[in-house]
């Protein structure tokens, strides 16, 4: 806490050195008489060093004294405790967090938060040193919603700092759930290092079960020479993915005939709604080939300004394939397309259900940073960055797997030209009022960019031209300029108030959707849309002792449509799973009122914490899925009137736990969060017919939980480290059961499209065998548990490592 200064203060250096001499030996003998003796003594030399916290690791909750409950990791951390194969994986022992990472490399890995599930991408924000790796493109955990994570290697993280909550001005309100902030290190003398990773895991599901693997290389390379310094980083990965997806229709009504191949090898099955179904075969098992190259400059202009700059690209060539698990009953051959008998009855496989695709990527970021530190009467802070889809084509087989090997017909699906910028002008003014203040106030700007259309070709599916039959087209942009302001005012010694407020500019436009419509494309122009807000926010800490701090927030938050929210309608088959989409360009924001009570109690070394949270959100956006017998996926974005959310949520930790080496981190959260307004859409779906397309027809919201929030999560972490060389950790991870649909009528868990409560145990043993080489190895998910949230999770996965820092 900030304290007024008095004004003969001296600057650190000096106080600093005063202090010392003052409390030495020396110092007191100059209050006595002096000694009668010739011998003159001389003060031994002191070096007193500056203990500032470097520009580069100091985060934003630090430099603009920002209102939010944090949690933090470092760089240390994850190395002895976190088999890291990618930056998601340093956050997934957080409390109340969760992270939908399916494989490494999935691109589709989105965070879920205290109030918010997985299909919410929009309402949480993630940086990387100011550059933002959220996609405000779209709210989901596909392609246009997911973060980008790997735009930054585990290896460069010095911490990660997790804001929960919108309850800072400077954040625009996608920050409902929080703000995820990784800084990265950047070398004080010259450094190199190289890390080979390794691992694969033994995955049998539905009785069908193979070993996948993963390799990883990356390499970094850096120095400072005197004002500048550099880093260059470069990560290759080599993933193969357990089956993301599985064809499981409803069991069939219709007899078989003499002409249908009878079949062997499907798996009697329920789907989510308690249905009877057969599973058919795996889908979606991809083979990724992954490439970052990270370029990073810095500059001290002068001993308090410095100027960054941030370049990545990022390449992926992505294979997906399928697998059929049905043979002829009678010559034993793979069986993938037409029509089969399974038990008297016929099954339809469309010539594409056991399809594969193929995905080309390569994106770019750019981000510049300049800004003072001088802990004076005012800073500043300008930044801008730029993530641009320099290339993204998705190509899928339309064909049988025949026509598919023959490179025959097909559909391409693209988001080339996808992008967006953001641009933050900020202040800092520390004037003595009544009190210390720290009066933080800034500009945003940003401007997100949807460029998709679909075609198709009837053949060269894999070809490289990326052109053909346009068959539809999506395409709009969002923009949103805000002005905000907070003050953090030390009014008493153990009392802090923040008040601020943000001022948001939302503009929906240049919105387009063609469709093909009886074999012609016609396009519809979707009007503008402009919203203004105004977001308060509020902060009251108190501390009663010198170990205890109590906080009461309360703020304010609109959150806006996304782009694909708004304008994407589209048609997507991947491994054989067809996705249709469909925007709503009339979506309302969602407006939150979010509300916390947090007391943290200081250990030696170590803290405790308990937060009352609770949260009201007004409009909420669901693109809510909807799968039919044929099993096509249909998803739609909607509002749903209200949902409320309340809970506990308890973390800790403490290093030297009755014994020298042994550290314990954990978390619990506990929350109630229902939909308790949505009266006039159930009342439309009680007048749908209830059948086999429709299961949930018939079931209300109102009183359901929300999508992908559970009622219980907790993970913890216990280490020790025998020797300084030798650490050792158990990790565990909790949730209780989810559901998918908005009503929960999705009660079977236990397969595709499916959520399950898993408990899964994480083990991880790091030696440092030199000061430049270490070697580490683990498992995750010791247990084998097998768990869903929609898709198959990993099963037991083997980690080894070989790492080298010079």
């Amino acid at each position: 806490m900030n304290h007024t200064a008095p004004p003969f203060a001296l600057n650190p250096r000096r106080a600093v050195l005063c202090a010392l001499l003052l409390s030495s030996p020396f110092a007191i003998a100059e209050t006595k008489a002096p000694a009668k003796t010739d011998t003159v003594k001389q003060m031994p030399e002191m070096t007193v060093e500056d203990q500032r916290t470097p520009i580069a690791a100091e985060s934003s909750k630090e430099r603009y004294k920002l209102p939010a409950t944090t949690e933090s990791i470092t760089s240390k951390q994850i190395d002895n405790t976190i088999n890291a194969m990618s930056a998601e994986d340093t956050i997934k022992y957080m409390p109340s967090i969760t992270v939908r990472k399916r494989y490494a490399g999935d691109t589709n890995a989105p965070v879920a938060w205290r109030t918010s599930g997985t299909g919410l991408s929009a309402r949480g924000l993630i940086y990387a040193d100011g550059i933002m790796l959220s996609s405000l493109l779209g709210n989901n955990n596909g392609n246009t919603g997911s973060p980008r994570w790997n735009m930054v290697s585990p290896n460069e993280i010095e911490r990660v700092d997790v804001m929960y909550g919108p309850f800072s001005a400077a954040y625009s309100g996608n920050s409902i759930g929080g703000v995820i902030e990784m800084t990265t290190k950047m070398p004080e003398k010259f450094e190199a290092g190289a890390d080979i990773k390794s691992s694969w895991q033994t995955y049998n599901v539905f009785g069908h079960g193979k070993t996948y693997d993963t390799q990883e290389y990356a390499f970094n390379l850096g120095d400072k020479m005197k004002d500048f310094s550099w880093r260059f980083d470069v990560t290759h990965l080599d993933n193969h993915s357990q089956p993301i997806s599985y064809q499981n229709p409803l069991t069939s009504t219709i007899r078989a005939t003499a002409a249908d191949t009878p079949v062997t090898g499907a798996v009697a099955n329920l789907n989510p709604y308690g249905q009877s179904a057969q599973v058919l075969g795996a889908g979606n098992i991809n083979h990724t080939v992954q490439d970052t190259f990270k370029w990073k400059l810095a500059y001290d202009i002068t001993p308090t300004i410095k100027a960054a700059y941030t370049l990545g690209l990022w390449q992926n060539d992505n294979h997906v394939s399928s697998e059929s698990f049905l043979t002829n009953a009678k010559t034993g051959a793979v069986v993938n397309t037409g029509n089969v008998n399974i038990n008297g009855m016929r099954y339809t496989l469309a010539p594409n259900a056991f399809g594969e695709s193929r995905a080309e990527q390569l994106h770019w970021s750019h981000g510049m940073n300049i800004k003072s530190s001088t802990g004076g009467i005012f800073d500043w802070d300008l930044s801008g960055s730029v993530v641009d889809y320099g290339k993204d084509i998705a190509r899928a087989a339309t064909g049988t797997p025949l026509q598919s090997s023959q490179n025959g017909a097909g559909t391409i699906t693209s988001l080339t030209g996808t992008g967006w910028h953001t641009a933050d002008a900020k202040g800092i003014w520390r004037p003595q009022a009544m009190g210390q203040h720290e009066v933080s106030f800034g500009f945003h700007h940003d401007l997100y960019s949807l460029k998709n259309p679909i075609y198709t070709v009837t053949n060269n599916w894999t070809g490289t031209n990326g052109t053909g039959v346009p068959t539809s087209n999506s395409q709009g942009k969002t923009q949103t300029e805000a002005y905000w302001m907070q003050d953090s005012w030390d009014f008493h010694k153990d009392w802090n108030l923040t008040l601020g407020g943000r001022l948001e500019s939302w503009h929906a436009y240049d919105g387009v959707n063609s469709a093909t419509v009886n074999g012609k494309l016609q396009t519809i122009n979707q009007a503008n849309n402009n919203v203004t807000h105004f977001s308060p926010k509020f902060k009251m800490t108190w501390e009663p002792m010198e170990r205890v701090k109590i906080g009461a927030s309360v703020a304010q938050a609109y959150r806006f449509a996304t782009a694909t929210e708004l304008f994407q309608t589209n048609t997507v088959t991947t491994g054989g799973q067809t996705t249709i989409t469909n925007g709503n360009p009339n979506l309302k924001p969602e407006e939150a009122l979010s509300s916390e009570l947090a007391t943290e109690y200081m250990l030696d070394k170590g803290k405790l914490r308990l937060s009352l949270f609770q949260e009201r959100i007004n409009n909420a956006i669901y693109s809510q899925p909807g799968i039919t017998s044929t099993g096509v996926v249909i998803t739609s974005p909607q509002n749903v009137r209200q949902t409320e959310t309340y809970g506990i949520e308890f973390a800790g930790e403490k290093s030297d736990v009755g014994i020298q080496g042994l550290d314990l981190s954990g978390n619990a959260t506990w929350a109630d969060s229902r939909i308790t307004k949505n009266s006039a859409a159930d009342a439309a779906a009680a007048r749908q017919p209830f059948n086999a397309a429709n299961p949930y027809a018939n079931f209300p919201t109102v009183g359901a939980r929300q999508p992908r929030v559970p009622e219980w999560r907790a993970s913890a972490t216990v280490a020790y480290r025998p020797t300084d060389k030798w650490t050792n950790s158990v990790s565990m991870r909790y949730s209780s059961k989810q559901f998918s649909a908005l009503n929960n009528a999705d009660t079977n868990g236990g397969t595709y499209t499916g959520n399950t409560a898993f408990f899964v145990v994480d083990l991880r043993t790091k030696y440092q065998i030199t000061k430049q080489l270490a070697v580490a190895g683990g498992i995750d998910n010791v247990n084998n548990q097998e768990y869903w949230i929609f898709h198959p999770f990993p099963m037991r996965t083997y980690f080894a490592e070989l790492k080298f820092d010079y």
